[in-house]
């Protein structure tokens, strides 16, 4: 009787780690609910990209303007040197210096583009917590004060082979994402920090047509 209960006294400690069920997705929950109050969204960011063959991390303001449930636009440089426009399940991705843009699914979008149009192209994360589920393997949630950080890995095969993680910080008392990072499995990393965020402004519908006349149009392979 006493070597079984000592058994059990060894084992008490590897038979809880056992039983731990990950981390606690409540804030998260929390937060994709709250986004169904934001019909609309505009702000600026800053996106920092750290690179191994660079000793400076290179910054770049953008600004972002989001329609519910999945049209927005992203420009980043100013002027913009990157533009990224969602309508419905079509992607453009066009770059004015070129004269070029590429047409894609926005579905099928996954790991075929760099890391820095996936920056783009993963917002909004989710339309609901299943979606986000469904989207997205949770490898950590940390609450400290009012913000929530949180490491997450898309489900999508072609993105994990592109990246090591990607992190998420929102705040819990407005739900406004506060930064969205990406780390590469070269260990290069692309984060975009938000400000001057604003919720349900009204915004031109215009903003998301793009006049292509003169540009090289192609469609992703």
């Amino acid at each position: 009787m006493r070597i079984s209960r000592l058994l059990f006294v060894l084992l008490l400690p590897v038979l809880v780690h056992g039983a731990e069920v990950g981390p606690n997705l409540a804030p998260i929950k929390q937060w994709i609910e709250r986004q169904n109050d934001f019909r609309s969204v505009s702000a600026d960011f800053v996106q920092t990209r750290s690179l191994r063959t660079l000793k400076s991390p290179l910054e770049s303001p953008g600004h972002l303007w989001f329609v519910a449930p999945n049209t927005f636009r992203w420009e980043l440089g100013k002027p913009a040197k990157t533009i990224v426009v969602r309508k419905g399940e079509t992607m453009l991705i066009v770059t004015p210096a070129k004269r070029r843009a590429e047409r894609q699914n926005a579905n099928d979008a996954g790991g075929k583009s760099g890391m820095q149009s996936l920056a783009m192209l993963s917002f909004p994360l989710a339309e609901s917590f299943a979606d986000f589920q469904r989207k997205f393997e949770v490898l950590s949630v940390d609450v400290e004060g009012n913000r929530c950080r949180c490491e997450i890995l898309p489900r999508d095969a072609g993105a994990r082979r592109m990246m090591r993680a990607m992190t998420l910080e929102f705040d819990t008392r407005s739900a406004h994402v506060i930064s969205l990072g990406f780390v590469a499995r070269d260990g290069s990393s692309l984060e975009n920090r938000f400000s001057n965020i604003r919720v349900n402004p009204q915004i031109d519908r215009d903003l998301f047509e793009i006049d292509l006349e003169g540009y090289e149009v192609v469609n992703a392979r």
